[in-house]
């Protein structure tokens, strides 16, 4: 003969139908813990898909902003200031040594100029300020004018005026590095030599992510370097040093997604390990 299945035991009936959810009367006894259960988890699900999803779509956003828009120079006045820059001598505010100039090779007929008689001074910063964040790319072309040791340069997550990342184009030194600056003393974190002329303009690029910095000159990459300090947003600009004379123009900076494939262990292979152009990979 077929088994006889046992009945099922039904809990408590409750009349009302909270939220338009299935009366718990529904639900056997046995499954009951289940059925909480499953729920917690699945109002976890949808509250962690929700907050991944507004997330990226922040992020989406934010990289839209400035993204292949030059910050426009061609409608400022000869000898007047650039505007939304804050602008660093030493660690002090700079108003005099920042101008807009004539420059018939730049696209607007003007362009940046930071000029300076003292050869003591360690760094001069112009940077962005209606944008702070961890990860962006930075592009702008320079022209060395003059100078004991003339260079130009990117600043990357400023915190304060002492504290900072420079990618250095170095004309004296014809070489092309990271530097990371903190309370003021800067220490190369990698480098590698590069064509830097005088009364010319070149294009420097850098496009930071995370512990990251990958760097074109010309429009070629020529350095991708890691630095694993602790991790903090900040402002971007340019920058140069000394006595220098140095231009700038076709400023771009667009924010760049936060790295979250990183935390989906997509991260690159290559790990600590520093890449220069033409070599092979080597260890720190």
């Amino acid at each position: 003969m077929p088994a006889v299945k046992a009945p099922l035991s039904v809990g408590p009936i409750r009349p009302t139908n909270l939220s338009g959810q299935l009366p718990l009367t529904a639900l056997p006894t046995i499954g009951l813990a289940r059925w909480r259960s499953f729920a917690t988890v699945w109002r976890f699900c949808v509250s962690t898909i929700g907050l991944f999803v507004l997330t990226l779509g922040m992020a989406t956003g934010l990289s839209s902003i400035a993204q292949g828009r030059p910050i426009d120079l061609s409608n400022l006045e000869t000898g007047g200031q650039l505007q939304r820059f804050a602008f660093w001598r030493s660690g002090q505010i700079d108003l005099g040594h920042w101008a807009i100039v004539s420059d018939a090779a730049s696209p607007g007929g003007t362009s940046i100029q930071r000029s300076d008689r003292d050869r003591y001074v360690q760094a001069a910063l112009g940077v962005y300020t209606p944008l702070s964040a961890l990860n962006a790319k930075i592009r702008m072309r320079f022209k060395l004018m003059d100078g004991s040791m003339p260079s130009a340069g990117v600043v990357l997550r400023v915190t304060d005026p002492d504290d900072y990342y420079v990618v250095r184009a170095s004309g004296y030194e014809q070489r092309v590095s990271l530097l990371h600056v903190v309370h003021g003393a800067a220490k190369e974190v990698a480098g590698v030599n590069a064509e830097i002329a005088e009364q010319h303009w070149q294009t420097l690029e850098v496009a930071v992510r995370d512990n990251e910095f990958t760097i074109s000159l010309d429009d070629r990459w020529v350095l991708t370097a890691f630095d694993y300090s602790r991790l903090m947003g900040g402002q971007f600009g340019i920058w140069t040093e000394r006595d220098n004379v140095t231009r700038f123009d076709q400023i771009e900076i667009s924010p760049l997604a936060t790295g979250l494939e990183r935390s989906w262990g997509l991260e690159s292979s290559d790990g600590g390990r520093l890449l220069r152009r033409g070599e092979p990979q080597v260890d720190r």
